[in-house]
């Protein structure tokens, strides 16, 4: 190979140290946050210089015998495939800078680590380790979706469809369960436990609240989805107060609600376990040998399935039909997305199962891909960004959160999800939030919007980079070595 062909990525730089302001508090309440020098950290084009500037919030004094200077321990990974390990001091009173960019459009990831001055870890009050987790994009836009469209996609979809409509409901096989809950909501709504008929093992499930006096003109419809996992015991009466709407809260599973003993949800639980796994369902690449009788063809069937029955409930407006949920809800939502008729807006958070065909750690350049579904032809129906492509144009759509260091759900395939829907969505980029935490204020925010659009989704216009061995190099502030491999050259 010419080395003189070879370009390294910016060796990583050390800025001037910068000052930023801190709350009162212990060492256990110390924070590590970083954010990123432009407001918009995906607004960087490829090759541009992206600066990580580093701080210390939560506190403003420390104890006498606090271990400072302290030490962070970061590492930067990217599509590029590209991985350094670098060590800088910090302080309460100055902070410091980490620049990068990328060769590629995609997204760099930086996470770091805070230690003492020994290199003892620094634990917070729940004695877990502090810590940053966040990331950037260069012309994310541009990005490639590694999901390869199934042919019969949209026929796949139809006839599961025709399949359903098959399956009747109607007052005499929809059982509704009022359930009266220890709040004092129930003096303006009426809870029910709801079992509509589905195709498949079991029916539609959850929670059904209805306002004791809808509006004369009719109130909007709304489902709600949660994440992955199953419970093992009897779950509790709901208690909110959904607001001017028929709200259902939809049991991912298709399980009894009331009326069972804790016994009946451990068997449950473990006959979805599967491989030693904690719940399991989905996660195996022989549940997709048969993608019409898989676990979560089942499951997107009673997404529609909830709302086949919503549109059948009186108090509805005709008009207003609204899905919502995070992380496996906010799979359940994007599959609502592409398949209610007549939806006007989905709600999807740090939204599960975009581009499943991502390659594995290892496998390929990316630092990470969608947890636990398999890279498999038959996971590829429920990907929810080919199921974004499909949100009709007249639907609003609204990201409540993009964690930029959510490598449960990465930001590479959550963003591919936004690009690809046409109609008109926002989308707000966290960062330092991971899947399940969003940092306290002041914290590094940006919303990101565009308004619906005509023609098909973004097409990927950029050269394809071949891949050098693997190299050595070392540099200051980082003691030994660090092997980077599988870096873009240009060719």
């Amino acid at each position: 190979m010419n080395t003189a062909r070879l370009r390294l990525l910016p060796v990583f730089a050390f800025t001037l140290a910068i000052a930023f302001p801190a709350l009162g508090g212990e060492l256990a309440d110390l924070k590590l946050k970083a954010r990123t020098d432009k407001d918009n950290p995906i607004a960087y084009d490829v090759g541009e210089t992206i600066r990580f500037d580093f701080w210390i919030d939560g506190v403003d004094d420390l104890p006498a015998n606090a271990p400072e200077p302290f030490q962070v321990i970061w590492t930067r990974t990217a599509d590029d495939g590209i991985t350094v390990k670098g060590t800088n001091t910090i302080s309460l009173a100055n902070g410091f800078s980490v620049e990068t960019s990328l060769a590629i459009p995609g997204i760099v990831r930086m996470q770091g680590t805070l230690y003492g001055s020994d290199f003892r870890k620094i634990k917070n009050a729940k004695n877990e380790d502090i810590t940053f987790g966040g990331g950037a994009g260069a012309a994310t836009e541009r990005m490639e979706l590694s999901t390869v469209e199934p042919a019969d996609f949209d026929q796949f979809w139809t006839e599961a469809k025709a399949k359903l409509a098959a399956v009747p409901f109607n007052d005499e096989n929809v059982v509704l369960n009022e359930v009266f809950p220890d709040t004092s909501n129930t003096n303006t709504y009426r809870y029910y436990e709801a079992k509509v008929p589905c195709l498949g093992p079991r029916p539609v499930t959850g929670w059904l609240v209805i306002p004791r006096k809808p509006s004369a003109g009719g109130i909007p419809i709304q489902a709600s989805f949660a994440g992955y996992g199953c419970i093992t015991n009897a779950p509790s009466l709901p208690t909110s107060a959904p607001g001017p709407k028929v709200y259902f809260s939809v049991n991912a599973h298709g399980y009894d609600l009331t009326g069972q003993d804790d016994q009946y949800y451990l068997d449950f639980y473990n006959s979805i376990s599967k491989n030693g796994r904690t719940n399991g369902y989905g996660l195996m690449a022989s549940d997709y040998d048969n993608p019409t009788n898989t676990y979560f063809y089942y499951m997107a069937l009673r997404v529609v399935r909830a709302f086949d029955y919503l549109k059948s409930r009186p108090e509805w407006n005709g008009r207003d039909i609204i899905a919502e949920g995070g992380s496996q809800g906010g799979l359940q939502t994007m599959w609502a997305g592409g398949l209610v008729d007549g939806i006007t807006q989905i709600r999807p958070s740090i939204t599960w199962g975009c581009d499943i065909g991502c390659p594995l750690n290892g496998q390929g350049p990316y630092p990470s891909r969608t947890w636990g579904i398999p890279c498999v032809p038959g996971a590829f129906y429920f990907d929810s960004a080919l199921h974004a492509k499909r949100v009709p144009r007249d639907c609003r759509a609204e990201i409540s959160r993009f964690g930029m260091g959510d490598y449960t759900c990465p930001p590479r395939g959550t963003l591919l999800s936004y690009y690809n829907m046409k109609c008109k969505v926002s989308a707000k980029l966290v960062q330092g939030s991971d899947h399940g935490y969003t940092p306290p204020a002041p914290n590094q925010t940006f919303t990101i919007s565009k308004v619906a659009r005509s023609d098909g989704p973004f097409s990927d216009t950029f050269s394809k980079t071949d891949y050098a061995k693997a190299m050595t190099v070392s540099f200051p502030g980082y003691s030994g070595t660090t092997e980077l491999t599988n870096f873009p050259v240009l060719v």
